[in-house]
């Protein structure tokens, strides 16, 4: 497979001759697997998941796809990968029960923000939106719909394994994949049912923002709101939408355990 792969594989070279480093994700597609695979997979699922191609998209969002020569199925490299014990809700649930903590849902925090009354706020919105008054352009987002499926008569699986992501353009009759992927959550947990559950994910403009989209014109203005960010006193923006950046769930825990020992380093210094 090695010798294949350096066959297919594209070298880019800048105006001295010299290798260089991809300025885009075709090109880290192309560096990585040559261009028969990038047609067949990288360029229409991008396309689908982003509604632009590679070439349109900084290199980090094709550069987070390993590529290997093995049988490893998983996604990430890291030797130790693993779920809480009692789920996401669990954790959450902890964390929010403190009496010093009061969860308002329902409710737009800039509706009541003249209300509120504290030392440092943690804000995690989308930080187009905290700077709207500015009436600067906004900051472009992916969103995805769920279209969610129960299969009765079903003891095994839909699907080999919980999460199946489908590239391809069309399928083999010609017929349009509008889809990214799959998800069969019973998988995750070994659970027995004679029933299966897996949700359709589709992407698109509009709903609620999950993906920034880093190309070089959002990246440019978000600049501008980043240097506005660093101006707003008692605010700390954190998370992947007030950051603009693409987190994934490692990061975004680390990222605020970084953010709460920087918050806090002169507490712990007075407190000894």
């Amino acid at each position: 497979m090695d010798e294949w792969l350096k066959k297919e594989q594209v070298t880019f070279y800048d105006e001295d001759g010299e290798e260089r480093e991809a300025e885009n994700s075709e090109e880290v597609a192309l560096m990585r697997v040559g261009q028969r695979l990038y047609d067949l997979m990288f360029k229409p699922y991008t396309f689908k998941q982003w509604a632009k191609y590679p070439a349109e998209l900084g290199p980090e969002v094709l550069s987070r796809i390993p590529v290997r020569n093995n049988h490893d199925g998983r996604y990430f490299s890291d030797p130790h990968q693993a779920l809480p014990k009692d789920g996401y809700t669990a954790i959450f649930d902890k964390m929010l029960s403190s009496p010093k903590i009061t969860v308002v849902t329902n409710t737009d925090y800039f509706e009541v923000r003249d209300k509120l009354k504290c030392k440092r706020l943690y804000y995690t919105g989308p930080v187009d939106s905290y700077f709207a008054d500015l009436g600067w352009a906004k900051l472009e987002y992916r969103s995805l719909s769920f279209e969610r499926v129960v299969k009765d008569n079903t003891p095994g699986y839909f699907q080999p394994a919980s999460v199946v992501n489908h590239p391809q353009a069309t399928d083999v009759d010609g017929k349009e994949v509008d889809f990214t992927r799959i998800v069969e959550y019973k998988h995750l947990l070994n659970q027995t049912s004679d029933k299966t559950i897996y949700f359709i994910e589709r992407s698109k403009d509009g709903g609620e923002p999950y993906y920034p989209v880093p190309n070089d014109e959002n990246k440019n203005l978000y600049k501008r709101y980043l240097e506005m960010a660093e101006k707003e006193e008692g605010v700390t923006f954190v998370g992947r939408l007030a950051n603009y950046k693409y987190f994934n769930m490692d990061d975004a825990i680390l990222n605020a355990l970084e953010l709460f020992d920087k918050d806090t380093k002169d507490i712990k210094t007075a407190t000894g």
